[in-house]
This record gives structure tokens, C-alpha cells and sequence, in this order.
């Protein structure tokens, strides 16, 4: 596809619009999987350097508020990735990318489900709404969980 940062995407050649439609898509939904995995993996990374920390403290000569300030900080940490959801989210999204990768795939090809629609890309239109919508309900579902 032009322009997509993944080289196993595959170009939808003449639908300009099918290109743009599940490109747009699949380029959101993956970058949001990136920013999603770094910030649960960094967030991690910072309670174990934290803990770490706290371990080393009680062998060194610290100031007395440090190891509950890195307590604090993993506590922090914790909450955060908790309160947006971090650990949920990062499947969601790479899924949705890679099912949309998957329809882009069989529509280029004319497989599947393309192989015998009259109108390919009216199909693939609605699958990218339908693929987009139900990862949607599954966002705001696992939201009003995490709110209660």
C-alpha cells in the first residue's frame, strides 16, 4: 500500500478509495497497538527499575523518604496502566490491525468473500465499518468496566 509503514500490507492497486478506507484504518489501529505496548512495557519497566531500587536501598546509604518515593512511583505506575486499560487495550488494537490487514489481503486477491460479491469493494467498505464498530463496542465496554 503507498504510503503504509508496513511492507506486508498489500496495495489495493485500482480502489483509490479501498486504499485510502482500510489503509487510514489499519495505519490508526496499528500505530495506536505501537503507543499502546510502549507505554504498558515502559510503565513495567519503570516498577521493576523502581523495585530494584528499593532493594538496593536498604544496602546503601539513602535518605530516609527514597524507598517510599519509589513506592510511590510504582504505585503510580500501577495505577496508570490500570486506569487506561494498557494491558487490554494493546491486543484490541493490534487485533483490529491485523483483521483489517487480513480483509485488505483477501480483497486484493479477490478471495473469500470477494470471490463472488458483485461489488468487491462495497463489501470491503462495510467489513472495515463492521471490523471498526465492533472493536469500538469492545473499547467502550472494557471502559465502563474499568469505571466501575
Amino acid at each position: 500500500m503507498a504510503g503504509s509503514s508496513d511492507p506486508d500490507f498489500p496495495a489495493l492497486g485500482e480502489a483509490v478509495a479501498a486504499e485510502r478506507l482500510i489503509g487510514i484504518r489499519f495505519r490508526w489501529y496499528s500505530r495506536q497497538a505501537r503507543r499502546t505496548r510502549a507505554a504498558y512495557l515502559g510503565l513495567g519497566l519503570v516498577q521493576l527499575v523502581a523495585a530494584l531500587l528499593i532493594a538496593l536501598s536498604v544496602a546503601l546509604d539513602v535518605p530516609v523518604w527514597f524507598a517510599p518515593a519509589l513506592g510511590g512511583a510504582i504505585a503510580l505506575a500501577e495505577g496508570v496502566r490500570t486506569l487506561f486499560g494498557l494491558r487490554d487495550e494493546y491486543p484490541t488494537y493490534r487485533r483490529t490491525a491485523e483483521d483489517l490487514r487480513n480483509e485488505a489481503w483477501l480483497y486484493s486477491q479477490r478471495a473469500g468473500r470477494y470471490a463472488e460479491a458483485a461489488d468487491p469493494a462495497s463489501l470491503l467498505a462495510e467489513r472495515v465499518v463492521e471490523l471498526s464498530t465492533t472493536e469500538t463496542a469492545h473499547w467502550a465496554s472494557a471502559v465502563r468496566e474499568r469505571s466501575t
